[in-house]
């Protein structure tokens, strides 16, 4: 993703979240750790908030949660590796390893939004990319990989 959504510092490898719950709180905790949003506990309610509208489990073991929120300084997404499965209601009732979370300013017309999520999606229906993704670890190749186009 050329736009420099995804940098190495916002890839966790090895997250060990114990729910759905977890995973957002912990990926909010490191998001603003890197100062991407300024607060993590309502960047997370706001995530929780969009969670409860839908699914965004959307199969083969991954996610894509994401929230607008007032807490957001710049659009950006945050990769993570959890060390179990975990439980998300995904579309075919798959439990999600691979997570990305989206953070979208409150303010964003839906233009930073749109384009990240229409980039991640047509990545992700690479099934050579998905599998790229899923075995590779280090957080510089992956950022590699992401840009590519």
């Amino acid at each position: 993703m050329a736009e420099n959504f995804l940098t190495a510092k916002n890839i966790l490898i090895g997250l060990n979240a114990t729910s759905k719950k977890d995973a957002i709180n912990k990926m909010s905790q490191k998001l603003e750790e890197n100062g991407i949003v300024t607060d993590s506990k309502k960047f997370s309610a706001d995530v929780m908030e969009r969670e409860s509208l839908t699914t965004t489990g959307i199969g083969n073991n991954i996610a894509i949660p994401h929230g607008k929120s007032s807490s957001v300084k710049e659009a950006s997404f945050i990769f993570a590796k959890n060390q179990t499965p975990l439980e998300w209601n995904s579309l075919d009732g798959s439990p999600v390893d691979i997570i990305f979370l989206m953070a979208v300013r409150s303010d964003d017309v839906g233009k930073d939004h749109l384009k990240m999520l229409a980039k991640l999606s047509g990545k992700l229906m690479d099934d050579d990319f998905v599998a790229t993704i899923k075995k590779e670890n280090d957080p510089q190749k992956l950022v590699e990989i992401f840009s590519k186009d």
